[in-house]
């Protein structure tokens, strides 16, 4: 959840005056007395931070700076980093800049990953998405998935997304993971997964790899093209390492990992 002042979200989202991450639009910061100005800089890029952690949707997150004498217009860029620019409100453009920042919130374009077509407010996982994927050559709606983990997002950007009950085609497909990888320096999970794990027969307790593919990313910040995003659907899930509820089981399940190794 997030404090209204720093907030920007549909009417439909505020809930007992909160808004759940995934459904902010708009990270805002107002500079005030206490904290150095680098400072303020600082908390206002954390938001951006952690408005990418929460929203797998989004290629790149808006953020807002005021003070006294300017604006700082901040945009999160997955996978590659902050990138701002300062206007003073006396600057004949402000306004304009200021009408383009906010249409960008609504209509976000090449800004968000077009193969999310819906976010749901959910009150058990926050909020569950729809999204299309490449299913043997087929574009097929995964409904009612929603984040498990998520990490690094101006490096990997890695999402895992999870719907335990979901199946296409009559195949189990209960995880999406999506992975902003370097091109070209990158094992392919799915051709390991495929041609050498499970070939020639299927290994028990090793998962399996429903599908996968790759995107490219619109071109933002000063490296593009570096980066494309590795959308990998997995037909099992399991449950964190740390759940293990006794020593004896943690070295049995040490041990098999490391026997499968």
């Amino acid at each position: 959840m997030c404090k209204p002042d720093i907030t920007a979200a549909f009417e439909g989202h505020w809930t007992d005056d909160v808004v759940p991450w995934p459904f902010i639009r708009l990270a805002r910061e107002t500079a005030s007395t206490g904290k150095t100005y680098r400072e303020q800089v600082g908390q206002a890029i954390s938001y951006l931070h952690y408005l990418l952690l929460a929203r797998p949707d989004l290629y790149v997150a808006q953020g807002l700076l005021s003070s006294d004498n300017q604006v700082k217009f901040l945009f999160g860029v997955g996978g590659e980093g902050i990138r701002h620019f300062d206007v003073e409100w006396k600057d004949p453009d402000f306004n304009d800049l200021l009408y383009a920042f906010i249409y960008r919130l609504y209509e976000p374009g090449h800004f968000a990953d077009s193969s999310y077509i819906k976010t749901e407010l959910d009150k058990e996982t926050t909020a569950r998405y729809t999204i299309n994927i490449n299913y043997q050559g087929h574009t097929k709606e995964c409904p009612g998935f929603y984040s498990i983990y998520a990490r690094n997002p101006f490096a990997t950007r890695t999402h895992v997304l999870s719907n335990p009950k979901f199946q296409v085609e009559g195949n189990d497909l209960t995880i999406l993971k999506d992975q902003f990888c370097r091109v070209k320096r990158r094992f392919e999970e799915l051709t390991i997964l495929g041609k050498h794990v499970h070939n020639p027969e299927r290994v028990p307790g090793a998962v399996v790899a429903a599908c996968g593919e790759r995107i490219t990313l619109p071109q933002f910040g000063e490296r593009p093209g570096e980066r494309c995003k590795h959308r990998l659907g997995l037909g099992e899930s399991g449950s964190p390492f740390t759940s293990i509820p006794t020593l004896s089981k943690v070295l049995e399940t040490l041990f098999d990992v490391l026997e499968g190794i």
